[in-house]
């Protein structure tokens, strides 16, 4: 089976490299998970750039289970990290829970993981609100606002992205890419009134359509995804190469302490 997948367009991203994104929740089970896998991928698949996912999850993420494709080249492979590191079937690196990953602040470990030119797309879960969250936020990672296309994990959706604009500005919503995750063949829920609120006030609002292979438990094999699933995570990867540059980390010092 060939490790390449014919995507139809590259994601229009000018500096993958650049990349920082958060995937948050407003509830659980909301494939946060399989969102950061899927963009993380499709970015890595349309650029050949390198690019790493990351569990910084509170609550027990399953990101390294989903994904652990394969050991970790050595020539990859971050010290501080050990063990808990894979590379995905797309040859991305993925960095599971670790007292490193979840005890740092996710802002250090961002400016570790810029300092090996690498994009980076944090698995957040339903962790938004944790304080240790707030540098890597307000040093301008793309929000990713994920939900499933059910009523309830929808509301909670609408109750997180209050709680941005009164934690971070009504502008803060402006580079907020919202992600529908279609956990069914057939939605339950009528989404255009939703898109029609939200388009106006947010950078993105993108569907990802039921896929089986998404469905099944254990490992996540890229070959086997549908070319509308990877359309999709492109389509968000789009938005997020049209929001403005994260802050570049200039302290030295600080990357120095995870070394």
């Amino acid at each position: 089976m060939s490790n390449v997948v014919p995507i139809r367009r590259a994601p229009k991203v000018a500096e993958p490299e650049k990349v920082s994104a958060m995937v948050v929740a407003g509830s659980g089970g909301a494939s946060t998970t399989t969102t950061t896998f899927g963009l993380a991928t499709a970015l890595r698949l349309g650029t050949g750039k390198d690019v790493t996912a990351v569990d910084s999850t509170s609550d027990g993420g399953n990101l390294l289970d989903r994904s652990r494709f394969r050991a970790v080249n050595a020539s990859r492979s971050i010290d501080v990290f050990g063990s808990h590191m894979a590379e995905t079937s797309s040859g991305m690196l993925v960095v599971g829970r670790s007292p490193v990953s979840q005890g740092q602040d996710p802002a250090l470990v961002d400016m570790l993981l810029q300092s090996r030119d690498t994009a980076r797309v944090y698995d957040v879960g339903t962790a938004l609100r944790s304080p240790r969250l707030s540098p890597l936020i307000e040093s301008g990672a793309a929000l990713v606002v994920v939900a499933p296309a059910r009523t309830e994990p929808l509301s909670r959706m609408r109750e997180a992205m209050k709680w941005l604009m009164a934690t971070y500005g009504a502008t803060t919503l402006e580079d907020t890419i919202v992600v529908i995750s279609h956990q069914m063949p057939r939605s339950p829920v009528n989404l255009a009134p939703i898109k029609a609120a939200l388009t106006p006030q947010i950078a993105g609002f993108v569907e990802v359509p039921f896929d089986p292979a998404l469905a099944r438990p254990g490992v996540i094999d890229h070959r086997e995804l549908a070319a509308s699933t990877l359309d999709a995570w492109t389509d968000a990867l789009d938005v997020l190469g049209s929001l403005k540059a994260p802050a570049t980390a200039e302290n030295s010092d600080q990357k120095g302490k995870m070394a």
